[in-house]
């Protein structure tokens, strides 16, 4: 694991970086904002990625025009996805989670891969409405403190998707986030029976066709960037480096992407007073982004008690083992007991229960309810 991260550079200077805003005729615009108020110590503390060896400042903008150029090129439509896309406007309809904060706390791993797992389960299930909220304490003070992760030392996103693969991570409600180095205290001991597990990832890393394919079909991906001075004052806009030397790596999910605006969709974790209401543009070929380390997830089983839900619909046909029931936040679900007995049993219930409108719990695993409750 790495070092300790420390400063290595002055902060930026508002008003010298808003002139130079203007006199090259950048696409962003920046301003004060909830990161820039911060100490330069606790702005580094933030990028939670490991910065690769030897990499420099003067390497990453050299190699900016090419990478941009790669995105540009790869076409979204060879690969069957839109020319643009955003999460938070599929036809109206907002699949993104709120925008959290890690604190003074290099998490950022953790909360780039949460967020990710977030949009893709209420994407994929076709569930908007969906209060998914999974632990970040757990991924990070759990499994990233397992494999030498620390606030001061940050983590790389492969090893979490890993570890959400093979353990799991619970939901937040089992373990709260709060910023600062824990040895898994506050895990809720029954977080086995509440969780969410990876089936499949890859590295998408130089492949920004592949990204936008992923983008498009499960909703978000996980990406790591490099972050100079100047993107701490991002307010809006497309972000291109401009002024401002290296601070260090960074972990997010990016939810988007726009061919026409030549650039990726971004959700950070610094909170909502940082950039748009905490997400961001970035333009394709910046701060490597589609190169430093860029994972895709392929999908999320979840195992927990969906609790208070409405059931809105029924379906069945002539085959006793294709039973569904669509619950108001969570969607289709297909009944899934130990019998067919037990199944028209739990059939029976939630009809009445339909009729009643009366909420009802369901415990869903992978898709399946295999027991109810109602009252």
């Amino acid at each position: 694991m790495a070092e300790e991260r420390r400063p290595n550079s002055d902060p930026i200077d508002l008003g010298q970086l808003r002139t130079t805003l203007e006199e090259q005729g950048a696409p962003w615009q920046s301003g004060f904002n909830s990161i820039t108020a911060l100490t330069e110590q606790q702005r580094v503390t933030l990028l939670g990625v490991p910065v690769e060896p030897g990499i420099s400042a003067e390497q990453i903008d050299a190699d900016t025009e090419t990478a941009a150029a790669l995105a540009a090129s790869a076409d979204a439509r060879a690969v069957g996805a839109p020319t643009a896309f955003d999460l938070r406007n599929i036809n109206g309809l907002n699949y993104s989670t709120p925008v959290r904060n890690q604190g003074n706390c290099g998490s950022c791993v953790a909360f780039g891969v949460i967020g990710t797992l977030e949009g893709i389960i209420r994407y994929t299930k076709g569930a908007p409405n969906y209060a998914i909220d999974l632990s970040e304490a757990h991924l990070f003070y759990c499994h990233g403190r397992a494999a030498g992760a620390r606030c001061n030392t940050g983590w790389w996103p492969d090893q979490a998707l890993n570890a959400s693969r093979d353990q799991g991570v619970t939901f937040e409600d089992y373990y709260p986030y709060t910023a600062g180095d824990q040895d898994c205290t506050g895990l809720n001991a029954d977080w086995a029976n509440r969780l969410a597990l990876v089936t499949q990832w890859r590295l998408l890393s130089s492949d920004p066709a592949a990204m936008k394919e992923y983008i498009s079909t499960f909703g978000s991906i996980t990406a790591c960037m490099y972050v100079f001075q100047d993107f701490f004052a991002y307010r809006s806009g497309v972000y291109k480096h401009v002024s401002g030397d290296l601070a260090g790596g960074h972990c997010i999910t990016l939810i988007g992407y726009d061919d026409a605006q030549q650039c990726w969709i971004g959700k950070n974790s610094w909170g909502t007073g940082w950039g748009e209401g905490g997400y961001f543009k970035i333009a394709y070929g910046q701060c490597k982004i589609e190169t430093y380390q860029t994972c895709g997830v392929q999908g999320v089983r979840l195992k927990a008690w969906l609790p208070n839900q409405q059931i809105l619909g029924l379906w069945t046909n002539e085959h006793d083992a294709n039973v569904w029931a669509y619950g108001s936040q969570r969607g289709w679900l297909k009944l899934d007991g130990a019998s067919v007995p037990t199944n028209a049993a739990m059939l029976a219930e939630l009809a009445a229960a339909k009729a009643g409108n009366k909420p009802v719990g369901l415990f869903e695993d992978n898709g399946s309810i295999q027991q109810i409750y109602a009252w």
